[in-house]
């Protein structure tokens, strides 16, 4: 009988780093599953409604009880026997992967802006739009390197509801701020938009702390619906337009076929955002020092008024519904190629 390959996914998540990074690492274990894979998330303090999010889509998760990110963390996570490490993350110290770097155990890193702390890894991925070669032509390891929006690591869900073709509401607008949105932008986006008398769909992410706001909101106006987490892509899919903290929100809706306008809240958010805009799929917004409320609702006017036929088609041209199954069977291959079963 041959042994199952084992993947562990290194990500964690809070108010702080936001959810991102567990959300993706969670959208290639799905499409590694597919691929055979047992997969294991390790992550620390990670919040109960992420826990059974994980358990949800077949993923074991593993409690990390030392230090986050240290060399002691990776001692741990070598402790898996896994076949394949996916590290997902900014604040992994050095002496995390060196511990690592020194072991037997191939890994992968997800990366946004050549941040990353290895020096050595077997791939790196880098699903933005700005991603290129040159970026990590540093790394000592000549890593195998899957760049660009088709590795995009969207969720299982994400692919089937880009199947189903949804209508679109005419006139309806998708306000999600991300899993934490730490800036606090749900609220002020969604009261501004109140007054346009625009249909609204709000979805507020899980370490998100304004959701009692929202739902006041939604309350007092028949044209605000604060939708659960189970509704939240094909609300997404059937919006005329979506605003959206500018991470991998922005791909899910290019997924969909969405157009969308993109929030940027952090530095590293703008490069990916820039090139996006683009490619003509979404408009952006920076809002790192200033939020612009009147900015956000011009946007919106010039989306719905103005059409976005073109939007639309620019977003579904990019054909990246499937871009973590693509990372997971490029993932598969490279642990054939290193020599099979660590289980």
């Amino acid at each position: 009988m041959v042994n199952r390959k084992v993947a562990v996914l290194r990500a964690d998540a809070s108010s702080s780093i936001g959810v991102g990074h567990v959300m993706r690492s969670l959208s290639l274990g799905e499409a590694l599953i597919d691929e055979g894979f047992g997969v294991e998330l390790v992550s620390f303090e990670l919040a109960p409604s992420l826990q059974s999010l994980a358990t949800s889509c077949g993923i074991e998760v593993v409690e990390l009880s030392c230090a986050p990110r240290s060399s002691e963390d990776a001692q741990f996570v070598l402790t898996r026997n896994a076949d394949i490490v996916v590290v997902d993350g900014y604040e992994f110290s050095r002496e995390f992967f060196a511990a690592l770097e020194l072991s037997d155990t191939p890994f992968a890193v997800i990366d946004d802006n050549a941040e990353t702390n290895a020096k050595s890894p077997n791939a790196v991925i880098n699903q933005n739009p700005h991603a290129s070669a040159p970026m990590y032509a540093h790394l000592h390891s000549n890593p195998k390197l899957l760049l660009g929006l088709q590795y995009a690591m969207v969720r299982k869900e994400v692919r089937e509801v880009a199947a189903m073709n949804l209508p679109t509401r005419e006139g309806e607008v998708f306000v999600a701020m991300g899993g934490a949105d730490f800036l606090g932008l749900t609220a002020p986006n969604v009261d501004a938009l109140v007054e346009t008398g625009l249909q609204i769909r709000v979805a507020v992410g899980h370490a998100n702390t304004q959701r009692e706001r929202i739902q006041k909101l939604a309350d007092q106006h028949g044209h605000v619906t604060l939708i659960e987490q189970h509704d939240y892509v094909s609300s997404l899919a059937s919006a005329h337009v979506a605003v959206l903290a500018a991470g991998s929100s922005l791909w899910e809706a290019c997924a969909v076929g969405t157009p969308s306008i993109g929030l940027v809240v952090a530095d590293n958010q703008i490069a990916s955002a820039n090139a996006a805009a683009k490619l003509g799929f979404t408009r952006t917004i920076d809002c790192r020092v200033v939020f612009n409320v009147e900015a956000v609702n011009r946007e919106i006017q010039a989306c719905i008024l103005g059409g976005t036929t073109e939007m639309r088609g620019a977003a579904l041209s990019m054909g990246i519904a499937n871009g973590a199954h693509g990372v997971a069977m490029q993932i598969s291959e490279l642990t054939s190629d290193l020599g099979g079963t660590n289980g």
